[in-house]
This record gives C-alpha cells, structure tokens and sequence, in this order.
C-alpha cells in the first residue's frame, strides 16, 4: 500500500512511520476474538506522533457482516494517515 505522508511540522523530516498497537479486549456473541486496534504517525527524527486512530476490530469474519461497532485494520490505517496530514491554513 502506497501512502502519502507529509513531512512532519515540526522538524520537517520525511523519516516517518505508522506504528500500530494491538491488544486483544475479548470476543463477540459469536466467539470470534476482537481486539482493540491503534495506529499513529511518528516522526522518527524529533518523535513528534499524531493522533492515534483506534477502534474494536475482530480478529477475522468468516463471510459474516462487520457489525455497527467494528471498525476495519484498512480503515483505522487510513484515519492515522488523514489525521497526521490535516493542517490548519495559514
């Protein structure tokens, strides 16, 4: 996956990386795990990090509709991204 990321306002480095925590929290009426999911851009250089984008994700659907409550890897990835890029006008 091909990401488009600013370079950090602080520092101005483009030395970035998306780091991802996970830990498991339980599971669902069904017994499929889920875990509690979080990404954040961190500048490597100074260690500024953005805003942490997280949610429930399960652990794996079996063909079976994500419920209201989950979020997906794909999109919690993705709101790290939008979250580190968002900068106010000058």
């Amino acid at each position: 996956m091909s990401v488009e990321l600013k370079p950090c306002p602080f520092c101005g480095s483009e030395k970035l990386s998306i780091e991802s925590k996970s830990r498991r929290v339980g599971t669902n009426g069904l017994d499929i795990p889920v875990d509690n999911v979080t990404y954040s851009v961190r500048c490597n250089m100074c260690h500024a990090r953005g805003a942490t984008a997280g949610g429930r994700v399960l652990a794996y659907t079996l063909g079976l509709e994500i419920p209201a409550w989950s979020k997906t890897k794909a999109e919690l990835y993705e709101q790290a991204i939008d979250a580190w890029n968002r900068r106010a006008d000058k």
